[in-house]
């Protein structure tokens, strides 16, 4: 037979050794796990997943916008209303006043002013005039550039910087996938000496901020001809594009926007319109529209504002994160089930998860979780591979060792032939396997079924799970239930310990057997035995029955027969001896009126060694070796072999064999047993009927059945005398009658006989009408049924 792996030759016993793998694979698979979980963090390989988690938690938790912002937006009317861009500073210049007469808090004018104004050189005087005397104008400068390299800064004209308020830089901070999460709240070229420009702005309405995002120090050596940045972090965004509330530029400058909605506010001025205006896809854009450049200095300023601040942790922190998860993971899944594993796998990573987004929300602070959730969802599949690998060697070398064993029953396995899939051979091993102990329950089944002796086995919990047919019969019960409650029932020795109404068994080992009697006609050989089981400390039992109610009557006759042997077989053997020392005392003997006496006697011992030589002899006959005999023959040999006796009393012996001349009286039998079976009928109604009267024996076929009917005109016999009739040495003796001769053993013979041949005795009798005895042989026309004794 073709064995499934190439590893399968190897002894079963090398299984023990790869099973103690475990540890050191752990071992190795929690290293691996945790330093690519670390190495992951540290290194950034998941910071696609970690952008994603991080803008799923920036959309769940939006705070508010501020009422205090308000953008005043060059929109698409503005332009369709002052006209073409650039438009006339002096139209920036009114709108400053605008802002200073309704009492604004600030200006934000998100627009370079790097040129001086070609077609009216005076505008750009009174823009600066309007900017100076409101004095709270914030001015944005950006990156000058030459191609694609950093040269220096465009700042606005001098002009315009020395009436603004403050400068700040308008960068934004996009990540590798192209979204603005971040900004950084210093930037310039050699130094970063211009703060954001939101933060600009804050500087300039609230100063006490100065303390808390003040300049940097340079840092020393740092390269003046490149653009220098620091105070890098994120902010929290208020919400999708268009969160804020927007005037339109035109309605702002013409006093349609009333003076109480922009009393005490922060104009931010920036371009909205389309074609125009810095869109930038932000967390919060969604699959919406990107969001304009000034709405973006919105939410910087309120982050600054509000405690909108997130700060990015360093790497090391997740990477720590991630460690310490993944290796208490593992820890659970060296002892835990592999549900417990599954469970604590997806309960890690959403801790790791609700972390971050904590952090965010509440904190103020930020790691990415993707390396943590990442290694959690690694370990608990590599840990499984490795314990299934194991599972599936030792399960391969035993489903082998059980192919090998084949059915412990001697079937021959089914050989469905070799596959090339190894699922597919250790599908045919198993299912070999489980034919190999279906076939075993069944023949445990059927032989216990077909045991001589009665069986049940009662599990840890008094439940029956076994018993065969002959224990239903020896216990009166055919139900489970019943039977534990009939076996509860039997009169256990009152010396016996017992639990839940069986012997209890505990402390001793072996079988103990009691002989008990559930009745006055039954007497049971009982043994109880534990039935001990590894995965209970308490044991089932297992009891068996059997039926010694015919030892018992074998051993009353025997010693009915070693009394009467005693008695009746020593005293005429007695007496002989008797009358011969009588006859020796002294003289001439005189034998002659002894002989008579002498006779009676020797023949009395005769007649019981000839009773008991029967007797032994039926019982001891086979019906192996019976042979087809005719019973009507059977009948007259035994009439005539009575006809002696039945003249000395002057019976009249009558025969009806009709029956057997339509229909052959054939049976098979043991010629000399039945004869004598009839023989002894004949024989005891002769002795017990009347003088002068009729005995008749008939022979009828009725139904399957060949009867032979003895019938009497004697006395009858008395009712309770009738039980006694075929038991060993039993006679009867009536009232005003001599006791009768005989030893008592010829009904007994006739019963045995019939008994053997698969037959009855039966006896009718009515008090001073006769008796009838009904000897009943089966199968009529055809072969007895074998008897087994």
């Amino acid at each position: 037979m073709v064995h499934l792996f190439a590893r399968s030759a190897e002894p079963v016993k090398n299984v023990g050794g790869s099973l103690r793998r475990p540890t050191v694979e752990w071992v190795a698979v929690t290293v691996l796990c945790v330093s690519l979980a670390v190495a992951s963090a540290i290194e950034g390989w998941l910071w696609r997943i970690d952008q994603t988690i991080y803008d799923g938690v920036l959309t769940s938790w939006v705070s508010p916008p501020s009422d205090q912002v308000v953008i005043v937006s060059i929109d698409d009317a503005s332009l369709a209303s002052l006209g073409r861009w650039p438009w006339s500073r002096r139209i920036h210049a009114a709108l400053i006043d605008r802002a200073r007469e309704v009492g604004a808090a600030a200006v934000m004018l998100d627009v370079l002013l790097d040129a001086p104004s070609r077609d009216d050189p005076a505008a750009d005087e009174a823009l600066a005039r309007a900017m100076r005397d409101y004095g709270r104008v914030v001015l944005p400068l950006s990156q000058a550039t030459t191609g694609s390299v950093l040269s220096g800064e465009v700042l606005p004209l001098p002009l315009f910087a020395d009436a603004a308020a403050a400068l700040g830089h308008d960068q934004l901070e996009f990540d590798p996938d192209g979204i603005a999460r971040s900004v950084y709240l210093w930037e310039g070229f050699g130094t970063p000496r211009y703060p954001q420009l939101a933060l600009a702005l804050l500087r300039v309405v609230d100063p006490t901020v100065r303390k808390l995002y003040s300049q940097p120090t340079p840092r020393e050596g740092a390269d003046a001809q490149q653009w220098q940045r620091a105070g890098w972090l994120r902010i929290r965004f208020s919400g999708a594009p268009g969160s804020y509330i927007h005037y339109s530029y035109r309605a702002v400058l013409n006093g349609e926007v009333p003076a109480a909605a922009l009393r005490g506010k922060l104009l931010l001025v920036g371009a909205t319109a389309s074609g125009m205006a810095e869109a930038v896809p932000t967390p919060t854009s969604g699959l919406s529209r990107s969001m304009p450049g000034i709405e973006f200095q919105a939410n910087v300023y309120d982050a600054l504002h509000g405690d909108g601040v997130i700060t990015p942790l360093p790497s090391w922190v997740a990477a720590l994160v991630a460690g310490l998860m993944v290796g208490g993971l593992m820890l659970v899944l060296l002892y835990a089930d592999a549900r417990i594993g599954l469970m604590t796998s997806f309960a890690l990573a959403a801790a790791a998860l609700l972390l971050a987004a904590l952090g965010v929300t509440v904190g103020g602070w930020w790691f990415g979780p993707a390396s943590a959730v990442g290694g959690c969802m690694l370990a608990y599949p590599l840990w499984s591979w490795r314990r299934l690998e194991a599972a599936q060697r030792y399960l391969d070398a035993e489903l082998i060792a059980l192919e090998r064993e084949g059915s412990p029953i001697g079937l021959l396995p089914d050989d469905e032939g070799a596959a090339a899939d190894p699922l597919e051979q250790r599908i045919r091993i198993v299912r070999q396997v489980a034919q190999h102990q279906r076939d075993v329950r069944r023949f445990i089944a059927d032989t216990l079924e077909h045991l001589p002796i009665g069986v049940v086995v009662i599990d840890q919990l008094d439940r029956v799970i076994l018993h065969n047919e002959r224990a239903r019969y020896l216990l009166r019960a055919f139900r489970s239930d019943a039977l534990l409650a009939a076996l509860r029932e039997l009169p256990w020795p009152v010396y016996v310990p017992m639990r839940d109404g069986l012997p209890d068994l505990s402390g001793f080992s072996g079988i103990r057997q009691f002989e008990l009697t559930p009745d006055k006609k039954r007497y049971l050989l009982v043994s109880v035995a534990d039935l001990v089981t590894e995965s209970s400390g308490r044991p089932g039992r297992v009891i068996g029955l059997a039926d010694v109610t015919a030892m018992h009557e074998a051993q009353r006759s025997r010693e009915d027969t070693m009394h009467f042997l005693s008695h009746d077989l020593r005293a005429p053997l007695a007496s002989i001896l008797t009358l011969i020392d009588g006859q020796q005392g002294g003289g001439t003997p005189d034998w002659g009126p002894q002989i008579p006496r002498i006779a009676r006697y020797a023949r009395s011992a005769l007649d019981l060694a000839d009773g008991l030589f029967r007797l032994v002899r039926a019982e001891g006959s086979d019906p192996k070796d019976f042979v087809e005999l005719d019973l009507a023959g059977l009948v007259d040999s035994a009439a005539d072999e009575v006809w002696p006796q039945a003249q000395a009393r002057g019976i009249r012996v009558e025969v009806d064999t009709r029956d057997a001349e339509t229909e052959e009286a054939i049976v098979r039998g043991d010629f000399s047993l039945l004869r004598r079976a009839v023989i002894n009928l004949l024989t005891n109604a002769i002795k017990y009927g009347a003088a002068n009267s009729t005995v008749s024996v008939r022979l009828s076929a009725e139904g399957p059945d060949w009867v032979i009917r003895v019938s009497d005109q004697g006395a009858g016999i008395p009712p309770d005398a009738l039980p006694r009739l075929f038991k060993r040495f039993s006679r009867i003796v009536e009232e005003g009658r001599d006791k009768p001769t005989g030893v008592g053993l010829g009904l007994l013979i006739v019963k045995t006989v019939a008994e053997r041949h698969g037959g009855a005795v039966n006896v009718q009798s009515t008090l001073g009408q006769g008796s009838t005895f009904e000897l009943r042989l089966p199968l009529r026309n055809a072969t007895a049924l074998p008897i087994t004794g």
